[in-house]
């Protein structure tokens, strides 16, 4: 896409195109870009050099020992793979494949231990996990959370909830358990 065809679709779908804020997240590129590749990112000069997200670039990593300005006034940023990911200008409406930026999304799993009031209830009926889930949710936003997705964790059988076995141990014996 062009450079703002890139920025729209990554506004749309994810946060902007990427913001490369270090060397960190240089290497980061080149750890999971092909080497082959020249792609947008959210550097562009009109006239002066900024980044899409509005935020200021203290770090630089352009081709060659300055920033290329060239004779066009509006120019937009791309890393170079080939060259280990150093900066270019190029025209904007130059087609070129891009990195979008989103936020990190933490995961965190949570066990659960439920007792239905009714024993003949399968908590594994997609109707009675949904209803669970929406049950859950609910009680995060009236605790205030909001923006939290949750889902269930299949186990390889495709069940979320299994029965708990009960388990008994030999006194002063950690290592060996009897479960039934």
């Amino acid at each position: 896409m062009s450079w703002s065809d890139a920025q729209k679709h990554c506004r749309e779908n994810f946060i902007d195109l990427a913001t490369v804020r270090n060397f960190n997240d240089t290497k980061k590129f080149l750890s999971w870009l092909p080497k082959r590749l020249v792609v947008w990112i959210g550097l562009y000069r009109d006239p002066d050099i900024n980044w899409s997200n509005g935020s200021l670039s203290t770090y630089t990593y352009w081709k060659g020992s300055s920033t290329p300005l060239g004779s066009m006034s509006v120019v937009c940023g791309a890393a170079e793979m080939p060259t280990s990911g150093k900066w270019i200008l190029s025209d904007c409406e130059t087609k070129l494949p891009f990195v979008c930026y989103s936020p990190p999304s933490k995961q965190q799993v949570i066990k659960l231990r439920m007792k239905p009031e009714d024993s003949t209830v399968d908590l594994n009926d997609p109707a009675v996990k949904a209803d669970i889930l929406k049950k859950l949710q609910d009680r995060l936003k009236e605790k205030g959370l909001s923006g939290v997705t949750l889902k269930w964790k299949e186990q390889p059988d495709g069940k979320v909830f299994h029965k708990e076995e009960k388990c008994s141990q030999k006194k002063n014996d950690e290592n060996f358990k009897l479960c039934t």
